[in-house]
């Protein structure tokens, strides 16, 4: 059976009495970024810090890792809103970006001229120094501005050393009090390894598409070696932006639920004073017209904490 002929199964028989429906969604099957498989070349002399020990037994933060395999599934608004949320609920948060279109920012009004991780690390400078201001008491670390030869030595570099982010992370000051936000881009590529090699959750963030819905085998392939770490990453699968005006929308959760089995996914429901509020860099949770967007946020921040207090 096709992936086709499975998803329409997937989708019931009221969707599959339509053909006329099943032709016109057709255009919600696109094509999914991943990695070529060519190795990066081997880092540029001078490129590597010093590395310094883990303390592995040391308490740290709890660690959250964004990823999806496609794009335009509301990453960067769900980190900035998370940051909000967790911060209100009295956690202290570090959202960091890890994206190198550096998008991160904008949510939260940061200047495109602030420094960021991208160069400071090139630099061999240290993360403390270059926090911008979040929402509700949170600070920021944006990726910051970098050309097309920066980032590639910096992806060249971080294919060498696995412990980057941990590294990095390690000298914040950063305590078990704390909680880190990572935003990753798309994909298959270092940074989604990066975040995920000190990741203690891990949000899967899809929409209820056919396009996301496609992504599961993969995503499944990617998040397999690190899941058998000795103390591998908890891991939910969150439908990011559900209408539930939508029937087609609801159709796609049925089939989420029916792939993923026992590990049902999370919801967040679409909110349009959400997406205005991340658009102008307004906290999005000050809204005076939150809905059911805030109601699952709020929900996601608890399990967050739950979560927490269990590493």
């Amino acid at each position: 059976m096709s992936f086709t002929d499975g998803l329409l199964v997937l989708l019931g028989k009221d969707v599959s009495l339509d053909p006329q429906g099943l032709n016109a969604r057709m255009h919600f099957f696109g094509s999914v970024p991943v990695d070529d498989g060519t190795p990066f070349p081997p880092p540029t002399p001078g490129l590597n810090e010093q590395s310094h020990p883990l303390n592995k037994a040391a308490r740290h933060p709890c660690v959250v890792a964004l990823v999806s395999v496609n794009g335009g599934v509301g990453r960067s608004t769900l980190a900035a809103a998370l940051s909000s949320g967790l911060q209100r609920h009295g956690e202290s948060v570090v959202a960091v970006d890890l994206d190198p279109q550096n998008a991160l920012r904008l949510h939260f009004g940061v200047s495109p001229c602030a420094p960021g991780i991208g160069l400071t690390s090139l630099r061999h400078g240290h993360w403390e120094n270059i926090q911008q201001p979040g929402f509700f008491g949170s600070r920021v670390l944006p990726f910051g501005e970098t050309d097309m030869q920066q980032q590639e030595d910096l992806q060249r570099w971080l294919k060498n050393e696995p412990d980057w982010l941990a590294q990095h992370l390690s000298t914040m000051g950063l305590s078990a009090r704390h909680t880190v936000i990572i935003d990753t881009p798309a994909g298959h590529n270092v940074y989604f390894h990066q975040a995920l090699s000190v990741a203690d959750v891990v949000l899967v963030v899809a929409q209820p598409d056919a396009a996301s819905l496609g992504t599961l085998d993969q995503l499944n392939g990617l998040l397999a070696p690190h899941l058998e770490r000795e103390r591998p990453p908890h891991v939910h699968f969150l439908i990011n932006q559900l209408d539930e005006g939508n029937a087609f929308s609801l159709d796609m959760v049925e089939a989420f639920k029916q792939r993923l089995g026992a590990k049902e996914p999370l919801e967040v429901h679409r909110d349009t004073s959400i997406s205005e509020a991340l658009a102008f860099g307004t906290d999005p949770l000050d809204s005076q017209a939150l809905g059911l967007a805030a109601d699952d946020i709020n929900d996601l921040c608890r399990l967050l904490i739950a979560r927490k207090k269990c590493l």
